[in-house]
């Protein structure tokens, strides 16, 4: 699925962005107060900056699992994870507003559609990658909202790049990642990541005996 841009904005806050600036246009065509046509240019510019998706340079990091967005670690501990139903370590992340746009997949891989079930009643707000070695990675709106999207909108049982666009962000405010028990974190608390770019962990496989 691509997502396309135009001069480093998303295709969508175009529509927006063209909007505020027909109405500021029509406002002094209008002659109205000049409070109006100030306050519709701060908003454009607000627009361009929540919309931006700029180039980002992805490590070649085969075992690797990058920062799906813009933003800071806000916590990393064990923790059992409600999706697959294993035990894992979560890493969960506070979006910067001004960050990029699109998430970006953490890993390569497979995404596997998480079945809705009593004991997982959110699994429409989580993605599921799975690598070719069967590491498995699950992305989760903690807080906020996507206004009903999950957060990677590729069809299920299509490929993911690492590091490559698979959806919005929206109105999100922090993203859990759930990563293998046995991954080592790369991250403390308080540091901040930026998508398609930064390490979070790195799967850890333990080497057949001889």
């Amino acid at each position: 699925m691509r997502f396309p841009t135009f001069l480093h904005v998303a295709t969508e806050g175009w529509i927006l962005i063209v909007v505020v600036v027909a109405a500021a246009g029509l406002g002094w065509w209008q002659s109205v107060a000049p409070l109006w046509i100030a306050a519709a240019a701060i908003l454009t510019v607000a627009l361009l900056a929540y919309f931006r998706e700029p180039d980002r340079r992805i490590p070649p990091v085969p075992l690797g699992v990058l920062a799906p967005v813009d933003g800071r670690v806000v916590h990393r501990r064990e923790c059992h994870d409600p999706f697959l139903d294993r035990e894992a370590v979560r890493v969960g992340i506070e979006l910067n507003r001004f960050g990029s746009y699109y998430l970006r997949a953490p890993i390569e891989g497979t995404l596997l559609e998480i079945r809705r079930s009593v004991q997982c009643p959110q699994a429409g707000q989580a993605s599921w990658i799975q690598t070719d070695e069967k590491d498995d990675v699950v992305i989760f709106l903690a807080e906020g909202s996507m206004l009903g999207e999950r957060p990677c909108l590729t069809p299920f049982g299509q490929r993911l790049g690492q590091g490559r666009r698979c959806g919005r962000r929206r109105l999100a405010r922090r993203i859990d990642l759930y990563l293998p028990s046995e991954s080592r974190v790369e991250v403390q608390i308080g540091d901040k990541v930026t998508a398609g770019s930064d390490l979070i962990a790195t799967f850890v496989h333990n080497s057949p005996q001889a």
